[in-house]
């Protein structure tokens, strides 16, 4: 490695640390004081709050990494470039293509770093967070596998759903239990799906089975519409069950693959696969992008300008992304192209413009 590959491969690592600090005692800082009333009240030390929070880490760190990322690149080189480093490399015969290099690097092992942190260390890292806050703080007896084969147990329920879905928050394959006092089977309601109005859940197409004493069953009325009081919301499915972005490759393939045999559509579960894939490529089109806008000569007037800049890019390629990923939701695109699309746009863009800066 060159002294000057290790000088720019220096100062954008350091300004990746610095942004990625302040980005993150940010939002620590914000979820610690948004979090720690409910904490207090549930009984729960600050410890516990402080241990919660980071297992989120990772999960965070994955998520604000590409944009950090773009903006050390566009405040290491801007800052060259406005310091006149770059006029002086370039009289001594090197050209912009050479500061392209280390950060093309660094964007590839950050995205290979980003790969492993998503299979290996988020998963198990989440999934202790929402125990944190399901069990401790919420006081819930909820488990689930996945997304389906949700069970929650209170003192007199025993909640089985089979799948919940995150868009419409809806549940479907409900069946509910309730027993008396002594623990015996009082009712018993299987229900197709259920809808939550805010207070209820609502079922619908639903069967429900009274039993006696003895266990013989009483009466069984089929009811098209059963309102239930379940101590249990959406936002507690929301953090019991896992997203997409909560598993690996391998978890989220064999979901997938449950889920078709089920009977269930699985088209969102394949965009996000693929979308896993895709993702932390964004790192290296970002360095070409953010190497591009750096060396083009419009960045001079300073850090700020650098840091809207990379603001201004991360928000249109964050529309853009979200916009194609819900074409694949919708099942306008298929998964493959909704998950790449926006990679593809924005590297032929970071292609354009690091051809014009040269």
């Amino acid at each position: 490695m060159t002294i000057l590959y290790r000088y720019v491969t220096r100062e954008v690592v350091n300004c990746l640390l610095i942004v990625l600090a302040a980005v993150l005692s940010i939002y620590l800082a914000v979820d610690f004081i948004e979090k720690i009333d409910n904490f207090m009240e549930a009984g729960v030390s600050v410890k516990r709050c402080v241990v919660y929070l980071l297992y989120k880490l990772p999960f965070i760190v994955v998520q604000i990494a590409p944009v950090g990322f773009l903006l050390s690149i566009l405040i290491a080189l801007g800052l060259m470039n406005k310091n006149n480093e770059v006029i002086a490399l370039r009289s001594c015969g090197i050209g912009k293509f050479h500061l392209l290099k280390p950060t093309v690097t660094l964007g590839a092992l950050l995205c290979i770093g980003l790969f492993v942190m998503t299979e290996v260390v988020v998963p198990p890292f989440m999934a202790n967070a929402n125990r944190i806050w399901l069990h401790e703080v919420r006081k819930k007896d909820l488990h689930a596998t996945q997304t389906t084969d949700i069970w929650m147990r209170n003192a007199h329920q025993i909640v089985h759903i089979k799948k919940y879905d995150y868009d419409l928050k809806r549940i479907t394959g409900v069946t509910i239990y309730t027993f008396n006092d002594q623990f015996h089977l009082v009712q018993r309601i299987d229900a197709l799906s259920g809808s939550f109005d805010g207070q209820h859940w609502i079922l619908s197409d639903a069967i429900k089975q009274v039993f006696t004493p003895d266990g013989g069953v009483k009466s069984t009325v089929p009811d098209d519409t059963v309102e239930m009081t379940i101590d249990l919301n959406p936002d507690d499915l929301a953090t019991v069950a896992k997203r997409s972005d909560e598993m690996g490759l391998a978890e989220l393939k064999r979901y997938i693959k449950r889920a078709e045999q089920e009977g269930y559509t699985a088209t969102r579960y394949r965009v996000d696969y693929q979308s896993k894939i895709a993702t932390p490529f964004v790192c290296v089109l970002l360095s070409i992008l953010g190497t591009a806008i750096a060396l083009g000569g419009k960045l001079r007037e300073g850090m700020s300008v650098s840091i809207t800049y990379g603001l201004g890019i991360a928000f249109l390629y964050w529309i853009f992304n979200s916009f194609c990923i819900s074409l694949g939701y919708a099942e306008i695109l298929p998964p493959l192209i909704a998950a790449w699309v926006a990679n593809l746009v924005f590297l032929c863009a970071s292609g354009i413009l690091m051809l014009r800066a040269v």
